[in-house]
């Protein structure tokens, strides 16, 4: 074999070399996040160059396929010219070498030109750039004139397409897989997981979902004194209740307990206080309002509270900015909350609920699907009220979707606790 043969072969291996370098820049460069790049860059000479391939993305992708095809062009045409050299030294069909030649270069192209650089750089996104990132960087310089001809092409040619936003958004439900399946691999906490899967479905909450129900709401009556006042807001913790006229279905205001401060050290004061013209206006909203509008009209109207009516007219329930903070960050505990475990696991395939653990933990705890479009429950002690027609007793039970409900406890005609297991478990109805 001539020894123009062997210099081919080097420039073989250069031009391999070379198509390394640019698919392992792509992968490197476009993995980098540019914010964070841009924190780096007056620390680094190195990272400097990276932030400005990066702040050109489109000059930079062409840069980077221009060098990639070229080399790669070349590397065919060497290949060609090293596999005709090589049949005709050793006497062999051409056919038959340039076949072999075609396997050969594309293993080749593959292991060293693409996959091997790509691996390298989507493991260390930022070591690889910091290599790349100088040469790259005039290379892009010296290559500026055909870049832009070609960007400019690129633009004319993509500018009447018209993008299918609906087929290249992120779905919803796409976004809580992705975030569970960063929980399990351990890349989220479990706190950032929560919060991520409280934003997506933020916008689908109806507040009757996160409100406090009538039953548990704690107000204060118009013909309560200044003592008692005093006495409901320091047991209930909370600085503002609902004032109420001879029922809840009667709201006719809120009292703030920074408002009756005036009143401490004035015993006269005291005694003529009128609570209706110290209670501020409340806020009703409907049942079906979504929580992500209420928390625009609670920045509006600068209150934290809102009364939750149903139908009728009658009050159904209270909800507070903190229940809307909730569904987002998960529970929020200040100094008089007492700490409730609203589910207890007793194995794993039984678990102790309240009754007022929301239908859609459930459906996560078991991986089944107990809620219904038909039905009108949100929480486990609706779907059983719902699946029997009237209140259970302590002790009823039920089978739904291999899992069995028992109640064990019932207060004041409300589902309190109840028993859910996938297991085996005799039942009375």
């Amino acid at each position: 074999m001539e020894i123009e043969t062997f210099y081919q072969f080097g420039l073989l291996l250069v031009t391999l070399v070379f198509s390394a370098f640019f698919s392992g820049s792509e992968v490197a460069l476009f993995s980098l996040d540019k914010k964070k790049i841009l924190l780096l860059k007056d620390k680094s000479f190195t990272v400097n160059y990276i932030y400005q391939l990066i702040d050109s993305p489109r000059r930079l992708l062409v840069t980077i396929l221009l060098g990639n095809t070229l080399f790669n062009v070349a590397a065919s045409i060497l290949s060609v010219s090293i596999g005709l050299d090589f049949a005709k030294y050793y006497q062999l069909p051409v056919d038959l070498i340039l076949i072999a030649q075609i396997i050969l270069l594309t293993i080749l192209v593959l292991l060293l030109g693409e996959v091997t650089p790509k691996v390298i750089a989507a493991k260390h996104p930022l070591k690889f750039a910091k290599i790349i990132a100088i040469p790259l960087y005039w290379i892009s310089v010296l290559v500026f004139p055909i870049s832009k001809i070609l960007t400019d092409i690129i633009k004319v040619a993509t500018a009447k397409i018209r993008y299918d936003q609906s087929k290249t958004a992120i779905l919803s439900s796409e976004i809580s897989d992705l975030a569970e399946l960063g929980a399990e691999r351990g890349t989220l906490e479990e706190g950032e997981h929560e919060i991520i899967h409280g934003l997506v479905s933020f916008k689908t909450v109806m507040s009757r979902e996160i409100m406090t129900p009538r039953v548990d709401i704690i107000a204060i009556p118009v013909t309560a004194n200044y003592s008692e006042v005093i006495d409901i807001i320091t047991s209930s913790g909370h600085s503002r209740l609902p004032l109420y006229e001879d029922s809840l279905d009667n709201i006719q205001g809120v009292i703030y307990a920074k408002d009756l401060l005036p009143y401490i050290r004035n015993d006269q004061l005291k005694e003529n206080l009128f609570l209706k013209k110290i209670a501020r206006k409340a806020l009703f909203l409907p049942e079906t309002k979504l929580i992500n509008v209420l928390l625009q009209d609670f920045r509006e109207s600068n209150t934290h509270m809102g009364i939750v009516v149903d139908e009728y007219g009658g009050t159904s329930g209270l909800i507070s900015l903190e229940d809307i903070l909730e569904e987002i960050v998960g529970e929020i505990r200040d100094e008089y909350d007492v700490e409730e475990n609203e589910i207890t696991k007793i194995n794993d395939d039984e678990y102790l609920l309240m009754g007022k653990v929301s239908i859609d933990e459930l459906n996560e705890l078991f991986r089944s699907d107990f809620s219904s479009e038909s039905d009108d429950y949100d929480t486990v002690g609706g779907f059983i009220l719902n699946h029997m027609g009237s209140i259970p007793h302590k002790g009823y039970s039920f089978e739904k979707n291999k899992c069995v409900f028992t109640v064990e406890e019932v207060e004041n005609n409300r589902i309190f606790r109840v028993r859910v297991g996938k297991k085996n478990i005799t039942h009375t109805e």
